[in-house]
Formats: C-alpha cells, structure tokens, sequence
C-alpha cells in the first residue's frame, strides 16, 4: 500500500488586498455628542426617596407623606413574622440535612452487612463437601439475611418517623404562632 505523502507547506505572506482604515462617521448637527462619562445624572434618572422636597413649598397635599414615610406598627411585625418564618425555615432544613445524614449512614451500614454475609456465606460454600452442608450454609444465609431485613427496616422506619418529627416541628410551631396572632387581631 502506497502512502500519499507529505503535502508542501504553503507560504505565508502579505494579503493581496490591502485594508485601509474607514473614517468613523460625521454626527449631524442636531444631535448631541456622545457622553464620555457616566459622572452627571440627570435629576429625572433620580430614585423617588432621593429628591427633597423643600418644607414649605410642597406641590401637592400627599406629597409629605411620600417625601417622609413613617414605618407603622404592621410593617414591624410583618418583618418580625418573616423573619421569624425565614428561621423556622433554616432550622427545618437543619433538621432534614442531619437525619438524612443519619438515614444514609444507616443505609450504608446495612449494605456493608449486606456485603459481608454474603462474602462469608461465599467462602462458606467453597468449604462445603456433602449435599447437605450446602443446604444447612444456603439455610443459615436465608435466616441471617431475612433477620437483618426486618432489623433494618425497622431502623430506617423509626429514623424515617423521627427525621419527619424534627423537620415538621419548626414549621408547625411557627404556624402556630401564626395563627395565634391572626386570632388575636380578629378579636
């Protein structure tokens, strides 16, 4: 089989076509020239809260009362419930991450057991001489497999049922604070 060869490098050189510069186009004289700063702002481009109103010129009835708002007494245990909901929150997902971890060490655990009898069940077998030893090997398997089955189930179950008490509880105590308050407003 004949190979093709190596092919000849190209030579590189100057383009044929020269580029030459394009004069930046002429603004008409109506409009401005562009900004070269970002330092003045014009007063419309003001947020609401930072333009002052003088004390005895105001333009309208309402306007002191957008000019100096006072909090009220809701705003406070607005923020307060949200807050107070913000860490019921935090330490609901506090609760779930550390039974989770829990859960899943305990998964873990029954899975390496898993793993070890069924690794000394194997070397239990290749010892075996008669029919029977085979039987009474597969048997003991059987039970002690069976055994850690209802075991770990009803670890994982409790654990389940106590990372749902913990993660719950916090919500429901707010919701309950909750609901208190909202009664004794309706009252």
């Amino acid at each position: 089989m004949e190979s093709k060869g190596r092919r000849a490098s190209r030579l590189v050189g100057p383009s044929t076509n020269p580029v030459e510069p394009v004069p930046p186009p002429e603004t008409p004289p109506g409009i401005a020239e562009p900004v070269e700063s970002l330092t003045h702002v014009p007063a419309s481009a003001k947020r609401l809260t930072e333009i002052v109103i003088p004390a005895g010129g105001s333009t309208s009835p309402g306007a002191d009362a957008v000019a100096d708002p006072a909090p009220s007494a809701s705003d406070d245990a607005l923020t307060d419930f949200g807050r107070a909901a913000f860490a019921a929150l935090v330490q609901s997902q506090t609760a779930l991450a550390r039974g989770l971890g829990v859960l899943s060490a305990e998964l873990a655990g029954l899975a390496l057991s898993g793993i070890d009898a069924a690794a000394r069940t194997a070397s239990d077998l290749l010892a075996v001489k008669t029919l029977c030893d085979a039987i009474e090997v597969n048997a003991a398997f059987t039970r002690s497999s069976f055994e850690t089955l209802v075991g770990g189930s009803a670890k994982l179950s409790e654990l389940g049922s106590k990372l749902a008490v913990e993660a719950s509880q916090p919500i429901l105590t707010q919701l309950g604070r909750g609901w208190v308050r909202a009664a004794r407003v309706a009252f």
